[in-house]
């Protein structure tokens, strides 16, 4: 492609116009963030945009769970992010579709210990990890990057079995009741197969099917009864 062409078709009056809002609009505070604590130990970070809850929790995220970092073993470098996620085309879809992150205090403070430099972002949110955990020895850390109900329900999910016993002890339960359906293993085996998951896979396929959203979607299951069942969950809490 010619150097006319490349201008041609990357510059239009949208794309100006983003790039120097952008430009205008690099500083991140803690005022696009807002924070809660819906039950003790579980901080909820809620983000304006996917973009923004994205960039904030992209390197603790794969830290603890990223296939080619995961458990705490090295932290991201930039290089190999972009090595494993920037398709051939440029685009970086970690960045549009990852709305929701978990992260326990035992990832969160190992990540912490070696993380610097922190970006902006980062710093913002673990200035407010920070604020709200004080004196707390185990809490988990939710961040979304909107108010979609099923990906709150998910990410809730996750803090509770971490934090909750009882609640953990029942989900596990249903997991060994289930892991041999035929839906459940389909669910596993795109999570590890397609979305790169390595640890958490059981903990992770009861989250999606405790939501009950995006099944068919992301992996071509109804798996009614098993929705159905861990929405139990739900009931036995009351």
């Amino acid at each position: 492609m010619r150097a006319e062409e490349f201008l041609i078709e990357r510059w239009t009056k949208k794309t100006v116009s983003d790039y120097y809002d952008h430009k205008k609009d690099l500083k991140f505070t803690n005022k696009d963030v807002r924070v809660s604590q819906p039950f003790d130990g579980c901080v909820v970070l809620r983000y304006r945009t996917v973009p923004d809850a994205a960039r904030s929790f992209f390197r603790v995220a794969e830290y603890y769970d990223g296939k080619h970092y995961g458990s705490g073993v090295r932290q991201v470098s930039l290089p190999e992010f972009l090595d494993n996620w920037m398709d051939r085309q440029g685009n970086v879809d970690y960045f549009k579709f990852w709305d929701g992150f978990n992260i326990p205090d035992r990832a969160f403070r190992s990540w912490l210990k070696s993380a610097r430099p922190l970006s902006n972002a980062e710093q913002v949110m673990v200035d407010a990890v920070r604020k709200n955990t004080q004196g707390q020895k185990k809490f988990c850390v939710i961040g979304v990057g909107s108010d979609d109900p099923d990906t709150i329900r998910h990410e809730m999910f996750h803090a509770r079995y971490y934090l909750d016993s009882a609640f953990k002890t029942a989900v596990d339960g249903l997991i060994k009741s289930h892991k041999n359906h035929s839906d459940f293993k389909t669910i596993q085996r795109v999570l590890i197969k397609k979305l790169d998951y390595v640890n958490h896979v059981d903990e992770e396929t009861a989250a999606y099917l405790y939501a009950g959203s995006q099944l068919k979607l992301v992996f071509g299951v109804d798996a009614k009864d098993l929705v159905k069942a861990f929405r139990e969950l739900d009931k036995n809490e009351s």
